[in-house]
C-alpha cells in the first residue's frame, strides 16, 4: 500500500532529483545534445609553470564563508549577501579582505541591493550607507575593468553584476534587451559576470543568449559567473562549429532539425584533430540545494 508522505511546499522541497530517464523524457533532443557535448575531444593549451596564473573562483556565498584555496587571484562573482544590507556586505568584504590572495576581484549580484544605485531610497539613506563600505584591497568592478600584472603578464579583467530580470532585485535588465553588444572590451582575459551565458552551466534555460553572443566575440581565457546555483561546475569551450551547433539546439528548445545539425557536426569532429579549448567557463556557486542548504567547494583553475 502506498503512503502519501507530504504535500504542498514540504513535498516540493523534498522531491527527488530527476533521473536521467526523466530528463530524457522532458526533452530528448536537449538530453542527447548535452551528452554529445560532454563527449567532445578537446586539447588544452600548455603554459610554463613560471607564467601560469591560478584563479580561485567563488560566487553566491549569500553570507556564508568557506575555505578558499591558495591562488594568485581570488574572484567572487556576486551575491555576497542574502538581502544586501550594509552589515551583510561589510561582513563578507572583511572576510574576503582577510584572504592571502595577491589580487581579489569582486562584483555584485542581484541580492546585493545596497550596491545598486537604481534601488536607492528617495531620501538618500542608501547612498550614504554605500559610502561607508570599506573595500580595502578588494578591486570592486561594476561594468568596468582592471588590469593586474603578475608573473610577467598583464591580465585584463572585466566585471558586471547584470542579470536578466526575475523579480525586483538589483542590477537587472529585461531578458529580451541586448545590453551586452560590444559592452565587454575586446582584449578581456577574464570575464566576470553574475549571470551565466545561455546553454552553459545554466540548466539550459536561465542564461542570457546575448551574453553568449558577446562571449563568442570576445573569446576570454576565463569566464566566471554564478546566479544559477544548480549550474555549479567547470567547462571548457572551443568556439567551433560543433559548439555552435550544440548551442543552437539549446536556443531553439530542442528543435529536431537543430539536433540533426549537431549530430552531423559531432560526427565530423571525430575525423579531425581534437579542438583546442581556448576558454574556461566556471560557475562556482557556493550554496545549492532546494533550500540553499548545500555547500560546495570553490573552483580553482589555471590560465
Amino acid at each position: 500500500m502506498l503512503r502519501w508522505r507530504g504535500s504542498g511546499l514540504d513535498a516540493l522541497l523534498h522531491r527527488p532529483r530527476p533521473s536521467a530517464w526523466q530528463l530524457f523524457l522532458q526533452n530528448p533532443s536537449i538530453f542527447i545534445v548535452q551528452k554529445l557535448f560532454s563527449w567532445r575531444r578537446l586539447t588544452q593549451e600548455t603554459r610554463h609553470a613560471d607564467s601560469e596564473v591560478s584563479v580561485a573562483c567563488i560566487s553566491d556565498t549569500h553570507n556564508s564563508q568557506c575555505a578558499i584555496p591558495v591562488a594568485d587571484i581570488l574572484i567572487h562573482a556576486g551575491d555576497l549577501t542574502q538581502s544586501g544590507s550594509l552589515q551583510e556586505l561589510q561582513a563578507t568584504i572583511s572576510w574576503l579582505q582577510s584572504q592571502p590572495h595577491q589580487f581579489k576581484i569582486v562584483i555584485a549580484g542581484n541580492h546585493d541591493l545596497l550596491l545598486d544605485p537604481s534601488k536607492d531610497d528617495k531620501v538618500g539613506e542608501a547612498a550614504i550607507l554605500r559610502q561607508q563600505i570599506e573595500w580595502g584591497s578588494i578591486l570592486y568592478l561594476q561594468d568596468d575593468f582592471t588590469t593586474v600584472s603578475l608573473k610577467g603578464r598583464r591580465i585584463k579583467i572585466y566585471g558586471s553584476p547584470k542579470t536578466p530580470r526575475n523579480g525586483n532585485w538589483a542590477f537587472q535588465y529585461p531578458r529580451e534587451r541586448d545590453i551586452w553588444k560590444h559592452a565587454i572590451p575586446d582584449d578581456t582575459d577574464i570575464l566576470v559576470t553574475h549571470g551565466p551565458p545561455r546553454a552553459h552551466l545554466d540548466l539550459t534555460t536561465l542564461g542570457c543568449k546575448y551574453l553568449l553572443r558577446e562571449l563568442w566575440r570576445v573569446h576570454p581565457a576565463l569566464h566566471v559567473f554564478g546566479h544559477v546555483h544548480e549550474g555549479y561546475g567547470h567547462e571548457r569551450v572551443q568556439f567551433d562549429s560543433f559548439q555552435a551547433a550544440y548551442e543552437r539546439v539549446i536556443l531553439t528548445g530542442g528543435n529536431f532539425w537543430s539536433l540533426i545539425g549537431a549530430l552531423k557536426a559531432f560526427v565530423v569532429s571525430l575525423f579531425v584533430p581534437p579542438a583546442l579549448a581556448t576558454c574556461q567557463l566556471v560557475n562556482p556557486s557556493l550554496v545549492g540545494g532546494l533550500r540553499d542548504d548545500a555547500r560546495r567547494e570553490p573552483i580553482k583553475v589555471y590560465i
